[in-house]
């Protein structure tokens, strides 16, 4: 499937490395009405443009997959837009290949955010996460190997990495991350970093 690419941004910051990346994209300077996009259209909107909140809630209430562009990465602008519906977050100056891969994840329905300011926000998530649970995660009904690619996984490791490390196929990270989730009763690796975080 051909995904189209709409960047939004003030008129005074545009990045050439944009239209490089995405030959067919529409960049759109001085937004007073959003032009129409359907679901199949990547959204990038540049944080600290005019109505740049508003319009990341627009786009993902419309279906638009989102993604924001920073020129300054910090965890309080990246909360903000991870509230309003954004599905990527990254520098609005990143080199062309980081912009595809971007976009090819996104796609794919995953998120793009970046390791440094996860791994924090994972710390105060999981600060939060111990204050609010009354009955902290078992552990222990996991097996040695899972426990492995559980604490693999709160590093940040990929399918891939902890495969390596472990010396095991990715198949069977997934058939272990498969049990973990069950387990534990979480939903994904962003829900297991926390649990797992929250409970050493």
């Amino acid at each position: 499937m051909n995904h189209k690419n709409l960047f939004l941004t003030d008129e005074a910051f545009v990045s050439p490395r944009w239209q490089a990346a995405f030959p067919d994209a529409h960049v759109q300077a001085n937004i007073s009405l959003p032009p129409a996009a359907d679901a199949d259209t990547l959204v990038w909107i540049v944080a600290a443009s005019r109505n740049w909140l508003d319009l990341v809630s627009f786009y993902a209430q419309s279906g638009c997959k989102v993604i924001v562009l920073t020129r300054l990465e910090n965890t309080e602008e990246l909360r903000s837009a991870l509230e309003a519906g954004a599905r990527g977050y990254t520098d609005a100056l990143a080199n062309i290949a980081t912009l595809q891969q971007v976009a090819l994840s996104v796609n794919q329905g995953a998120m793009w955010l970046p390791s440094a300011l996860v791994t924090r926000m994972i710390g105060i998530l999981s600060d939060v996460l111990k204050q609010q649970q009354s009955t902290e995660v078992d552990l222990s009904i996991l097996t040695e190997r899972e426990k492995e690619v559980a604490q693999a996984v709160v590093t940040g490791a990929s399918n891939k990495e902890i495969a390596r490390q472990l010396d095991i196929t990715e198949r069977t990270v997934k058939a272990h991350l498969s049990a973990i989730f069950q387990k534990l009763e979480v939903r994904d690796r962003m829900h297991l970093m926390l649990v797992v975080r929250g409970h050493s």
